[in-house]
């Protein structure tokens, strides 16, 4: 044996492994406890916390979810009353559900009988139920009408009274109650002949 390789052996111990590569040697050295013990510390915690979130009641994700989606919920149907679930004039649809319908209809009751009739002929304000639509018969034109106005004939904007979702119920109401229906007693035609 060399003296470099005897002077290795004396330094190195038993750390120095059987392998010599064109001068390099090999060592394996220990590892620092307090590295294995940190090691060990995270399988332990890998354990628990995997028996903890998969296997206990007490501490199921599923449980968080439900709660953090039913807040969410209440979030989304606070927004959706304050802002009618952002609808305008561009983007409203014809809604058919029985319960907006109706909810369309007690705006209608409340608020536009005074000047359309209740059977929709039209009073002061225009016949809703003949072919003839002065600012249209799209639900896009008649919510844009409730939502502002006609004040040079006398109709308020009622974009401050209502919210979003029910001037969609009450228009929706309006073309799926009256239009087409040409009822008795109902006020001359108006505008526009429409299909």
């Amino acid at each position: 044996m060399s003296d470099d390789k005897k002077l290795v052996d004396e330094v190195l111990g038993e750390n120095l492994l059987d392998h010599d590569y064109d001068g390099i040697m090999e060592l394996d050295n220990s590892l620092p406890p307090w590295w294995l013990y940190m090691f060990y510390g995270t399988i332990i915690f890998a354990i628990i916390y995997c028996v903890a979130y998969f296997g206990m009641d007490k501490f199921k994700q599923q449980d968080e979810l439900n709660t953090e989606i039913a807040v969410a919920g209440e979030a989304i149907a606070k927004y959706k009353k304050k802002n009618g679930n952002s609808v305008d004039e561009t983007n409203v649809t014809l809604v058919s559900d029985a319960a907006k319908l109706a909810n369309g209809k007690e705006i209608y009751d409340k608020n536009c009988v005074a000047c359309h009739a209740p059977n929709g002929g039209g009073g002061v304000g225009p016949n809703f139920t003949d072919d003839y639509w002065i600012h249209g018969n799209s639900i896009n034109d008649l919510f844009k009408t409730i939502k502002f106005g006609v004040p040079e004939k006398g109709m308020i904007p009622w974009e401050s009274q209502l919210n979003p979702e029910q001037i969609q119920n009450v228009a929706s109401f309006i073309l799926a109650e009256f239009s087409g229906k040409n009822v008795e007693g109902g006020k001359e035609p108006q505008g526009d002949k429409v299909n």
